[in-house]
């Protein structure tokens, strides 16, 4: 997932902040605003794992929750198809930055991520500590997978949103 991260970010670097921050058309997000979608959902993410890691309540995630992750992936993946935010991931007005903020508020959640996720016993990446708005609990692992295959459809948006305003 960093990897991909990284990428993109690298891609970026050959554009002006101001372009990065710029809607292509009024109903389109900007690369900014695409990055602070995907910094609120792995924001959320990490706090729903913190929440049950600290209040208990969660054991290995349940035979179905694998079927529901592999149809969240395919679903995200079939060209064309465009899905609205779900609330929890909508951006808010103080959601609206530029594309160095953006950028680093998407440095400082993969930080966190990284301290997190390398101090969990191994045990716990089976457990539900993965909550999406739709599909529902699954297991960290589970949720690690949707999250890069979210992440790399926002990549093609990015790049795509990128180009339109250059």
């Amino acid at each position: 997932m960093e990897s991909e991260r990284l990428s993109i970010l690298k891609e970026l670097s050959s554009y002006s902040e101001q372009k990065l921050s710029e809607k292509p058309s009024p109903n389109q997000w900007s690369v900014a605003e695409v990055i602070m979608h995907l910094v609120i959902a792995e924001r959320g993410a990490l706090a729903y794992m913190n929440k049950k890691l600290e209040f208990g309540g969660h054991g290995k995630a349940a035979i179905g929750s694998g079927l529901k992750q592999r149809l969240l992936n395919l679903a995200i993946t079939i060209p064309g198809l465009k899905y609205k935010a779900p609330t929890v991931v909508e951006l808010k007005k103080e959601d609206s930055v530029d594309y160095a903020e953006a950028k680093a508020k998407w440095d400082a959640v993969r930080s966190e991520m990284k301290k997190e996720y390398e101090a969990l016993n191994e045990k716990l990446a089976e457990h539900e500590l993965f909550k999406h708005p739709a599909a529902g609990k699954m297991s960290l692992l589970q949720g690690i997978r949707f999250m890069r295959q979210h992440m790399n459809r926002h990549i093609g948006q990015i790049r795509n949103t990128a180009k339109a305003v250059s």
